[in-house]
This record gives C-alpha cells, sequence and structure tokens, in this order.
C-alpha cells in the first residue's frame, strides 16, 4: 500500500521502496494533482532523464554482466509533498559504480558525468535536480576496519542524502542550510525500484 502525505504535506517519517509506476501513480496521476500545473512536465522530464541511462544499459548490456547503472532513485522535496505545482523533481540517484567502471569511456558513457555535472543545467533540460551516489554492495559491513576508502565514501553519501531527505527547512529561518535545529526527522521520501 502506498503512503499518504500526513497533515503536514509531506510523508509520514521514513524511506519508502515503490516501482515507478507506483511513484507516478502517487505524485501525478493522483487526484488531489488533476489540476497541477507542473507535476506531469516534470515527469516526462524525469522519465527522459532516465531513459539516457536506460539506453546506456540497452547499447551495453554484455558489458554490463546482469548489473543496472540505476540501482535505486530517491525522489524528496516539494514533489514528494502535497505542493500541487512543484518547480522540479529533486533525485538522488545510486549509481552501480561496478556498472559505471564496465563501461566508461566507450561512445555514450560520458553522459554518466554529465548527468551530474550541473544541477542547473539538468533542471533547466529535465526539470530534475540530480545528486549522485556512488553504490556498491559491502559484505562485510559489520567490520569497519575491512572497509576500503570507496566504501567508506559509499557509506557516508548514502547517509548523508538519507538524512536530509527526511529534514525539513525551518519557517522563517534566513539561512537555509541544514542545521542543528533542522537535524530531526520530519517527512519521508520515496525510494524508486526501476
Amino acid at each position: 500500500m502506498l503512503p499518504a502525505f500526513a497533515a503536514n504535506g509531506f510523508l509520514p517519517l521514513g524511506r519508502y521502496s515503490v516501482s515507478f509506476d507506483e511513484a507516478e501513480s502517487m505524485l501525478v496521476s493522483a487526484p488531489e494533482f488533476q489540476d497541477s500545473a507542473t507535476r506531469t512536465g516534470l515527469w516526462d522530464g524525469l522519465l527522459d532523464y532516465i531513459d539516457c541511462f536506460l539506453t546506456l544499459e540497452d547499447a551495453y548490456a554484455s558489458e554490463l554482466n546482469g548489473h543496472t547503472l540505476v540501482h535505486r532513485l530517491w525522489l524528496g522535496g516539494s514533489f514528494v509533498s502535497a505542493k500541487s505545482d512543484p518547480g522540479n523533481i529533486d533525485a538522488t540517484l545510486l549509481i552501480d559504480m561496478r556498472a559505471e567502471r564496465s563501461i566508461r569511456g566507450k561512445p555514450g558513457s560520458k553522459w554518466l558525468t554529465t548527468a551530474f555535472k550541473s544541477r542547473d543545467r539538468m533542471k533547466e533540460r529535465f526539470g530534475v535536480s540530480p545528486l549522485r551516489i556512488g553504490y556498491q554492495p559491502v559484505a562485510h559491513l559489520f567490520e569497519p576496519e575491512r572497509l576500503t576508502p570507496e566504501e567508506r565514501t559509499y557509506f557516508t553519501q548514502r547517509g548523508v542524502w538519507d538524512d536530509w531527505w527526511q529534514r525539513c527547512r525551518l519557517p522563517d529561518q534566513s539561512d537555509r542550510s541544514p542545521s542543528e535545529q533542522s537535524a530531526a526527522p520530519a517527512r519521508g521520501y520515496l525510494e524508486v525500484r526501476l
């Protein structure tokens, strides 16, 4: 069952795993958004953005050994709220580093850099404000002394963005940066399975 927006206009605390179709049903085609002037266009932009990764996956399926470039997609911010007309889609993409390494340098793979190089350009072109986490499976997570620097970076980035998507900016705060006062979890976000 899909989560419903709470009284504050956000999802209840936590990360909710949904399919791409479930996310669209909840965030675009739900009755409360039928009069939205921005949601359908933003969702179409997200589809176009994600399609660039899927096109690479199709082109290099034999090199990817069953891995996907986008392991998971986290959606947060105002698009994952009851706001009728959000201005963009805030997205964190967990990019599978094994897949990324296997196609680096091949024709078209420059997208893996371009997709995250300029958030402003991606927002203008697709309506998506993307962030990247380099995903990798870690077997020995309870043995921190065995973690490689790359694995430590992954856990740090994952924790940072998990924390951020559960925060709300404080009203009437002149500095909109994360702060100790805004650290308490106040909303949920979506983890979209592609």
